[in-house]
């Protein structure tokens, strides 16, 4: 058996719309890092009425079905068993946490059983830099 392990290149890349848009995305937040910008692209900021908002919305029990969502692509069936709860509470909070941004939903076929709801998040970290009072 080959224990050698595949190198991936730019021409992997070029076969996915979904990982070209990726790269893209890596390259400008890299720039960025590198010339020390203020602010990163792709990151989102709130006003402390925003964020107040944000935080009450992502409960305990969204951010459970985030941290699930983020070990890999996860039916809702799926997330609703890995969390012990209701399906249909589940399907509700999951809408809730698109609406936030923080996952997206694809809708694709289930052999054999009609269709079924992906979940995959939209980034694998939250970071809260908050400013209290201005110095």
């Amino acid at each position: 058996r080959d224990m050698t392990k595949a190198k991936i290149t730019l021409a992997d890349f070029a076969k996915s719309t979904e990982l070209q848009e990726h790269a893209r995305k890596s390259r400008a937040v890299a720039r960025a890092l590198d010339e020390k910008a203020d602010v990163l692209p792709y990151a989102k900021t709130f006003t402390s009425y925003e964020f107040e908002d944000f935080l009450s919305q992502l409960t305990p029990k969204r951010f459970e079905l985030l941290r699930l969502a983020s070990k890999g692509r996860r039916s809702i069936a799926d997330l609703a068993t890995a969390a012990h709860r209701d399906q249909s509470a589940v399907s509700r909070d999951v809408a809730k946490l698109s609406q936030l941004g923080l996952v997206k939903v694809e809708v694709v076929t289930n052999e054999g059983h009609g269709r079924k709801k992906i979940v995959m998040p939209v980034a694998t970290t939250i970071s809260i830099n908050a400013l209290i009072a201005a110095a």
